[in-house]
């Protein structure tokens, strides 16, 4: 049998699923890394920097292409240094490579620390631990104890680059204990995989637990989208996973042919829209929205929360730190303006985020969130951080309107597939409007981009991109929730789009019609750079308006611009009088 080499993340990877493992060496070519998967890498990767940063006077051994120098610089350290921390040190045995995080000398040996990102120990952790202290061992390494280093939520940032506290050091020597006799057993069966043909492992829990694995796209590429309905049990909101397992063993895995004694209200609702293929808007939702005053506001934020905190009175995962927000302020139907709030200087934005924020949202109109939960917290913890701002700030949250509950109550897309988020909501209701496009498409990539713009080796040009990004991702939340609130209320929203119509360009100024034609575009244009969106509410009035003409003129205007595609109606939907 070939001698195949083996690591500590490929035992890992084959502790999770052998075919992981087998196809990490075989065939690498399939292998698809996530950013969710790149971004928790970089979180340990500064977690790991701070750790080395608590301990002074280490030792790190470089992580470079020649192993047998890493090994070698590792045995120098422990001969030559037995009094200073290593870092990153390197053993093998039988084949087996490992690196140590941290290894702490003390009187009785050395503590071998692994750290983590996440704040607990997990059962993964354990097998871990236990395949590098086996490997040290074997090395006759001296081991006092065997620990893992996780980040403790509850520590508190007090600045000055002082991250004393923020690591929660866990003993495992005792659950590491009876499972150093299965390493070797571990071992023989990676390499007994690595050996073989590719194994036959049916997509399972493994694909996802403890992460999700990369080669799940090319594992799945056999299941049948046939075999999987259009309207899965998925879609029903909040049923429970029993419920769903019961449905499925009595043979029932289309939404549509669920029996009616197992849903509720809502279910039933989700049921038959996804029947009638048809979407149902409740006038429960222009009710709620018709009679609010104006200006109004719509306001989303966008915050980070640090795994290493970087601003005082912050700790690490629990603290939101705001640094951005989007507001569209719609002064009158349709007249809309827009503000917005983004430092990425890498100072504490959180005082000239409340401060601006106050200047802009005024003493009066309803303010519009989507999930009030979040946005009243954030407003909340600034309240509480700035004694001097808290009256203004709690005044805010007072007026805030949440369109969520609004929406989950009274609309219904067959498309939203059982959710209500605001990205699968806006594609039924402005189409036109789309974060596909976009740099940053989600909360999820504008904290990573936010991430990424702090980062001491961007360059300038990534910054910029990273921030016009940002800005564009921000900007499309606020409005998705204006276009909502128009389509809540029944306003029929036209999409203009600019372009030359035949002829224009040679016009003779003599022509009325085409001189007509040519102001109403102009007005037009005029009207969308104003709002800073595309979308034009009533444009027979607003053409009446600025050029001064009768209604029957206004109306065949906006008929031939229709015509000639400038004007398009963005979505039509069937009003129910109730479920």
């Amino acid at each position: 049998m070939a001698r195949y080499g083996l690591s500590k993340s490929r035992l890992i990877a084959w502790k999770q699923c052998p075919k992981r493992l087998w196809l990490q060496y075989h065939r690498p070519d399939l292998l698809e890394i996530t950013d969710e998967t790149e971004h928790r890498f970089q979180i340990g990767f500064e977690v790991g920097e701070v750790a080395q940063g608590l301990h002074s006077g280490g030792i790190l051994i470089e992580d470079n292409d020649d192993l047998s120098v890493a090994l070698a610089s590792t045995r120098k350290a422990i001969d030559e240094y037995p009094n200073r921390p290593i870092f990153e040190a390197t053993f093998q045995h039988d084949g087996v490579l490992v690196r140590a995080d941290l290894m702490l000398p003390t009187s009785g040996g050395y503590r071998m620390v692994e750290v983590k990102s996440s704040t607990s120990v997990k059962p993964y952790h354990v097998d871990d631990c236990a395949i590098q202290a086996w490997v040290l061992k074997q090395n006759n390494i001296p081991l006092c104890s065997v620990e893992l280093a996780h980040i403790d939520t509850s520590f508190v940032y007090r600045g000055a680059g002082d991250h004393q506290g923020l690591l929660r050091y866990e003993q495992l020597d005792d659950l590491i204990a009876p499972l150093m006799a299965d390493v070797p057993e571990w071992i023989q069966g990676a390499r007994n995989v690595l050996a073989g043909e590719e194994p036959d492992v049916g997509v399972g829990p493994q694909c996802d637990a403890p992460f999700e694995c990369p080669f799940k796209t090319y594992c799945t590429r056999n299941i049948a989208l046939h075999d999987t309905p259009e309207f899965s049990l998925d879609v029903f909101y909040r049923m429970h996973e029993p419920t769903k397992e019961l449905l499925r063993r009595k043979g029932f895995v289309d939404a549509c042919s669920v029996p009616d004694e197992y849903l509720n209200e809502t279910q039933r609702w989700i049921q038959r829209v996804s029947r009638s293929g048809i979407a149902e808007l409740l006038p429960g939702a222009a009710m709620a929205l018709t009679n609010l005053p104006y200006p109004r506001y719509y306001l989303d934020f966008e915050t980070i929360n640090l795994a290493v905190p970087r601003w005082v009175d912050t700790s690490p995962y629990s603290t939101q730190v705001p640094f951005q927000w989007s507001c569209h302020i719609e002064t009158e139907m349709g007249e809309l303006a827009h503000e917005m709030f983004l430092d990425v200087s890498g100072n504490d934005p959180r005082r000239a985020c409340a401060e601006q924020m106050i200047a802009i949202l005024g003493n009066i109109g309803p303010i519009f969130v989507y999930y009030q939960a979040f946005e009243k917290a954030r407003i909340t913890e600034l309240a509480a951080l700035f004694f001097d701002l808290a009256p203004k700030l709690r005044a805010i949250n007072e007026r805030i309107v949440d369109l969520l509950p609004i929406a989950r109550a009274n609309y219904y897309h067959p498309a939203m597939k059982g959710s209500w988020s605001i990205k699968a909501v806006l594609p039924t209701v402005a189409a036109d409007l789309d974060y596909t496009s976009l740099a940053v498409s989600g909360g999820g990539d504008a904290q990573d981009a936010y991430r990424e713009i702090l980062h001491p080796q961007t360059t300038v040009d990534r910054r910029l991109n990273l921030t016009a990004g940002l800005y564009e991702y921000c900007k499309l939340d606020t409005l998705a929730m204006v276009r909502l609130a128009w389509f809540f209320q029944g306003v029929q929203v036209y999409a203009f789009t600019d372009k030359n119509v035949v002829g224009e360009e040679h016009m003779n100024e003599k022509d009325n019609k085409n001189t007509r034609r040519s102001l109403a575009l102009n007005v037009l244009r005029q009207h969308c750079q104003t709002t800073q969106t595309k979308a034009i509410i009533g444009p027979v009035s607003l053409i009446q308006r600025h050029m001064r003409l009768g209604y029957s003129a206004a109306l065949d205007l906006v008929a031939e611009l229709k015509a000639e595609g400038v004007l398009s109606v963005t979505s039509v939907v069937k009003h129910d009088k109730d479920r």
